[in-house]
């Protein structure tokens, strides 16, 4: 894990843009967060070094547990600010509360710089956005409502920022509004390929452990999990719950050729062979454009060393032949993942999604079957007044067919419909989940007043189920399933290497991880690699003081009115010790 925050590409020249991910949630809840790179902020470095402008990318996942990470930011902002022309923050409802920590904190640095502001709240609440950051004292504020890729340029080339066609701006103590920058197809699929100069993970991580040939001080999980790619942007779905929709109807997509021909270079210059499309609802809109992709896959023969996810909606993939099925698998898909949502017809009909899942869930399931595949779905639980029996209908069903069930519980988001839809919150909290600085603009989980012990034992049942599954799951590493060490020993030293087909710098990185599960290092426990799991929870929880999330410290009132003070006190003292 990084020690200290690092700008991607790290440069002693000033940069003209700096972009900014400052997300710190998981590791106020007591955890280290996995590296990434940041799409969004990738893709417009990416665009604007391809034209000749220099820029940063700073990703602040893959941190240790602390609560003070904005501030820590906002310390490292007040001596590098000066370095860079412009600044400019991914703006989401999960961290606009760090961000106003971290302006507070580099206050006197950031006050007169230019400071850009895009993503989710930018395009959903930019008036909103304005005034808050007008309060927090700073004086060019520039929000990008729609495509980042297009506007910065722009911006970098203009003097001010209110000479910008598009751009909502307080400037010189005036405001101007702005609108919706789009992207014509066209556009958007001429956008240069990721770069790996700007990739934060591939840097800081991924090359250094292929360089080194061992992961080090890292766990499998970390380095090789699946790599995020989209091939689309937007959601044609009206989902009430979903912030994406809002601001992002139309949906814009590369073709299946472009898509293979980034999956190409990123396997063939960085070693990537695992992905996750990462499309804020759907892989595909058309069986077309799932028929072409998988066909270009297995024409080129990058079948061989690539495995890759996608997130479909279950309205799209029923209408799919059990051929299509068969054909992703062979193409590098072996696992199907779609948003469930709910089995129950009322909550259905509250999100706006199919009034029937669950019939849609059995047709795919049994196509899923029969080609090989394994199937994995979203629910959403924790809704004010849900039938408890559909739920657990539903997750009987998933245990009972070896189905993955990733069980979420309901949170409100900032310019959805779901809010406004005259719920019965009268036995539910909203508790903001990173801090109350912004409170129209913050995320809220929905949480019950009085404990629902049943709701809690269907919660643990399902995640008892999903644990099993993922620990018995065998690993894949393109077109091989490694089944037993004799196999595995036989791909590391003859297979992979003499494959024509893969990539050097695919075998290079299949090769370290082989390794690796032959002979599997032990990780220091505290190292940050491993997921959060309930004991750690727990820790965070009953340990935590005045200055950790609203959400933390509900749960911790909960804790205390559930066991007593005095066991509660007993508890804490144990931790202590």
């Amino acid at each position: 894990m990084t020690a200290s925050f690092q700008p991607t590409p790290i440069s002693p020249e000033n940069a003209e843009l700096l972009l900014i991910n400052p997300d710190f949630s998981k590791n106020e809840l007591g955890a280290a967060s996995m590296p990434e790179n940041h799409l969004g902020l990738n893709r417009i470095a990416s665009s604007l070094a391809s034209r000749g402008h220099s820029c940063q990318v700073l990703d602040t996942t893959g941190r240790e547990s602390s609560t003070g990470g904005a501030e820590e930011l906002g310390d490292w902002l007040t001596e590098h600010a000066p370095r860079t022309r412009v600044i400019g923050f991914h703006v989401n409802s999960w961290n606009i509360n760090h961000i106003l920590r971290t302006l507070t904190r580099a206050n006197a640095s950031l006050r007169d710089k230019p400071l850009l502001f895009g993503g989710p709240l930018a395009n959903a609440e930019p008036r909103a956005l304005i005034e808050l950051f007008k309060k927090q004292g700073c004086s060019c504020i520039g929000v990008v409502q729609g495509f980042g890729e297009k506007i910065t340029e722009v911006i970098l080339n203009t003097n001010k920022l209110s000479e910008v066609e598009g751009l909502w701006t307080f400037e010189d103590g005036q405001m101007k509004e702005g609108h919706s920058v789009t992207l014509s197809p066209e556009e958007f699929e001429r956008l240069p390929f990721l770069s790996l100069e700007h990739h934060t993970f591939y840097q800081n991580y991924y090359k250094p452990v292929l360089e080194a040939g061992v992961l080090s001080d890292h766990t499998l999980e970390t380095i090789f999990a699946s790599q995020g790619l989209e091939v689309n942007r937007g959601c044609p779905f009206q989902c009430t719950y979903c912030s994406v929709p809002q601001y992002k109807e139309r949906l814009l997509t590369y073709s299946p050729l472009r898509v293979a021909d980034e999956l190409e270079y990123l396997a063939r210059e960085a070693g990537f062979f695992m992905f996750t499309f990462t499309n804020s609802n759907i892989l595909f809109f058309e069986k077309k454009w799932l028929r072409e992709f998988c066909d270009e896959i297995l024409k080129r023969g990058m079948d061989r060393y690539l495995t890759w996810t996608a997130y479909h909606h279950p309205s799209l993939l029923a209408t799919l032949e059990a051929e299509d099925f068969e054909r992703v698998k062979r193409a590098g898909s072996d696992t199907i993942v779609m948003g469930v949502q709910s089995f129950d017809e009322a909550v259905c009909k509250l999100f706006r999604r199919p009034l029937n899942t669950k019939a849609l869930t059995q047709q795919i399931h049994a196509k899923t079957r029969a080609a090989g595949q394994r199937l994995a779905v979203d629910y959403i639980t924790g809704v004010p007044n849900e039938n408890l029996d559909r739920v657990e209908e539903a997750f009987r069903y998933f245990m009972e067919n070896e189905i993955e069930c990733r069980n979420y519980q309901l949170k409100f988001y900032p310019a959805t419909k779901l809010p406004m839809m005259n719920l019965d919150l009268s036995g539910h909290d909203l508790v903001p989940i990173t801090g109350n600085l912004a409170p129209e603009l913050e995320a809220y989980a929905v949480v019950p007043k009085h404990p629902n012990p049943r709701a809690a034992q269907l919660d643990t049942m399902i995640r008892e189920h999903n644990a099993r599954l993922v620990k018995e799951r065998p690993v894949r590493l393109g077109s091989y399933i490694i089944e037993n060490p004799a196999q595995a020993r036989e791909l590391l030293e003859i297979t992979i290497p003499n494959d024509p087909l893969i990539p050097n710098k695919v075998k290079r990185a299949m090769r370290i991880a082989l390794r690796e599960m032959l002979n599997p290092s032990t990780k220091d426990a505290n190292g940050g690699d491993e997921p959060l799991d309930p004991k750690k929870l727990m820790k965070t929880v009953v340990m935590a003081g005045p200055d950790s999330p609203p959400i933390v410290l509900a749960m911790q009132k909960k804790l205390r009115e559930q066991l007593g003070a005095e066991k509660f006190e007993k508890l804490r003292k144990q931790y202590i010790i």
